[in-house]
């Protein structure tokens, strides 16, 4: 009896909308388009930004790893003045724009490389630590410290953020200074 109930739960939990309902893709487990690459690259290409750097743009600058077209994301940043989960990247994107151009400069150290297990059918997870500093147009340096979680869906595009969080507190300088 117990066999079979567990093994209906399993049924229906892998049958869910979540993970059936996308057509299997097949995207890289390893290299510069597998997720721990990308991981990396989205926080170290995507969000770092230099005095001088062009206008940021949300589109431009992360839309490689944000699928536009979908409504179904579980997207949170504790950034987020109004500390909302956004279902679309467009959405997700209006917290950015709203606080990315009062930086001056944000630079990224990972602390711990992105751990990654494959979650499902299409999909993987990876999590990261870093620590940064942001030097804001006005005001004086911060240092945090963030650990993100996303969870990929593979899309005929490659891999996707469907699922993302971070969060962040504040540190002293010297964890920044000290990371490797």
């Amino acid at each position: 009896m117990f066999k079979s109930a567990y093994a209906l739960a399993l049924f229906f939990l892998c049958s869910s909308s979540s993970f059936a309902a996308e057509p299997r893709q097949s995207c890289p487990s390893s290299g510069k388009d597998g997720v721990a690459e990308l991981h990396r690259d989205w926080l170290l290409t995507g969000w770092e930004r230099d005095d001088g750097d062009p206008e940021f743009n949300f589109r431009n600058d992360l839309g490689k790893y944000y699928d536009f077209t979908r409504a179904d994301l579980s997207l949170f940043d504790d950034f987020d003045p109004e500390l909302k989960v956004r279902n679309t990247a467009d959405d997700y994107g209006k917290i950015w724009y709203g606080l990315v151009p009062k930086f001056k400069s944000v630079h990224h150290k990972i602390t711990e490389q992105p751990g990654v297990v494959a979650a499902g059918p299409g999909y993987s997870h990876s999590v990261m630590e870093f620590v940064f500093e942001v030097t804001p147009k006005r005001g004086d340096k911060m240092y945090l410290i963030s650990r993100t979680s996303i969870l990929w869906r593979c899309t005929p595009a490659g891999w996707k953020i469907y699922k993302e969080h971070n969060s962040a507190r504040p540190v002293e300088a010297s964890v920044y200074l000290n990371a490797k």
